[in-house]
């Protein structure tokens, strides 16, 4: 749901070196601390996380103004076994019914993904 695969290059974006973060930054209202920067800067979430084999679901808004849906797009593409659903005009962390809708998916995936697995 409404995955950051963007974060990578939200913090390579902010901070080009790890002697530019601070020790402690705000974070949509979270205290993060130098650590968890440093991480990012050295990392592709993205290429991290596609390694993963087994099946995938990934529920976008496409009005997300945390996390632009061309990040979640290339990720959902470069899974093996990804199934890609966005909702129209959906923000960032559903609610009302972009929340009943992203959870109706979800159900539908678990229990194909289940009877799948039951038969094979």
């Amino acid at each position: 749901m409404y995955p950051a695969f963007s974060i990578t290059h939200d913090a390579q974006a902010r901070y080009h070196s790890v002697s530019q973060i601070p020790q402690e930054s705000d974070i949509f209202g979270f205290s993060v601390g130098k650590a968890y920067y440093q991480k990012l800067l050295n990392i592709d979430i993205t290429k991290i996380a596609t390694k993963y084999r087994g099946p995938v679901l990934i529920v976008h808004g496409t009005s997300d103004d945390v996390v632009p849906i061309k990040y979640v797009e290339r990720a959902a593409h470069n899974f093996p076994n990804a199934t890609f659903k966005k909702i129209t005009g959906a923000g960032h962390g559903f609610e009302g019914s972009d929340q009943q809708r992203a959870l109706h998916l979800l159900d539908n995936f678990v229990t194909k993904t289940q009877r799948h697995s039951e038969r094979g």
